[in-house]
């Protein structure tokens, strides 16, 4: 059969165009190849970039710097009393990996509320009180613009939309997790019954002591003077309080009578608590610690209470739905990182750098 020209000259063409395709895509690094890299930003080249700039992470293409790290780190910081100087390697590596999945889980969620923003509003006067609580924690505008270059923010109306972002994710959050936070009056109750043991306050008492101590006495000397001092206080000579004033070695209490304050058995050493909780009120007994030696009185006493349900309903509410409320949250980012792990590529690496400044 022969073939029509038009069909040959078809068949050229196809072939001239699969030949142009192969050199240039595959053999050379033509101008069509060049332009396809760019456009899909070619791993080792944006790999590249990203160790020169400092991008830890990616969230759909989204970079996430190191300095926004660490400016995080620098928050858990402050609020321990720490610095940088105080965190060893392994711990930066820790905190860094920690701040780094609270970011890329807000990166998420800020692309999430962006495709529903209509449902989840946000008011300018919202974003003016969130803007005043972010520049209240700065003494000079030269801090707040430092903390704003950290973190990535280009001025102003950068930081106003990562505010309002903010503002949108907790709307957007609750949302999302507040059917599975309710509580009950029917499950409060139950907690409420089968807490009761941890929810019953444990029986207290209030002391008074003259103390001596035993790295400035000998145990003749101390059992004398105590035994001196119980035999003026039995025998009303002196008051509990002007022996204490002016002999006992507890500088926190001596001029307060000897006052102990309430106490607990839990939270007191047993060679002190097993005596004092033995003692009847009223009485005083001199007993012996590692510490020294105490002449002791119990002057009131508390039996084991509990709280009814109705005055502790508030704080149990408050409680379950807190707790409900994180495992909500935790479950959603995990399910949510889950399905959008593709769009999540991070440096590992990175987060063993130095400090950024």
């Amino acid at each position: 059969m022969k073939m029509s020209s038009k069909f040959v000259i078809r068949l050229g063409l196809w072939s001239v165009l699969m030949l142009y395709l192969l050199f240039d895509l595959v053999l050379f690094n033509g101008p069509l190849k060049r332009s396809v890299r760019k456009m899909q930003g070619f791993p080792e080249e944006k790999l590249a970039s990203d160790m020169e700039r400092q991008v830890v992470a990616r969230v759909f293409d989204k970079p996430i710097l190191l300095s926004q790290v660490d400016y995080g780190v620098d928050k858990i910081l402050w609020r321990t009393g720490r610095t940088r100087n105080d965190v060893s390697k392994s711990e930066r590596i820790a905190l860094r990996n920690s701040v780094l999945q609270e970011l890329i889980d807000q990166y998420i969620f800020r692309i999430k509320v962006k495709l529903n923003a209509d449902e989840y509003p946000v008011s300018d006067e919202e974003i003016e009180a969130a803007l005043r609580r972010f520049a209240s924690r700065f003494t000079t505008k030269d801090e707040l613009f430092k903390a704003m270059d950290d973190m990535g923010f280009e001025g102003e109306k950068e930081l106003r939309f990562r505010l309002a972002a903010k503002l949108q994710q907790d709307k957007y959050l609750e949302a999302h997790i507040a059917p599975g936070i309710v509580v009950s009056e029917e499950e409060a109750k139950q907690w409420y019954e089968d807490h009761k043991k941890e929810l019953t306050t444990p029986a207290s008492l209030r002391a008074r002591h003259i103390f001596l101590a035993a790295l400035t006495n000998k145990e003749e000397e101390a059992t004398q003077k105590l035994e001196d001092a119980l035999k003026r206080i039995t025998s009303q000579e002196e008051t509990f309080e002007n022996l204490a004033a002016s002999i006992s070695e507890d500088e926190r209490n001596k001029n307060s009578g000897g006052d102990l304050g309430w106490m607990t058995q839990s939270r007191l050493p047993l060679d002190f608590s097993t005596p004092v909780f033995a003692l009847p009120k009223g009485k005083a007994k001199i007993i012996r610690t590692k510490l020294g030696w105490h002449l002791i009185e119990v002057t009131d006493r508390k039996d084991p209470q509990l709280r009814s349900y109705e005055e502790l309903k508030p704080e149990i509410f408050a409680s379950l739905e807190t707790t409900r409320r994180k495992a909500a949250i935790k479950d959603y980012r995990e399910r949510l990182r889950y399905r959008e792990k593709e769009h999540v590529v991070i440096h590992q690496d990175m987060l063993e750098d130095d400090w950024t400044h």
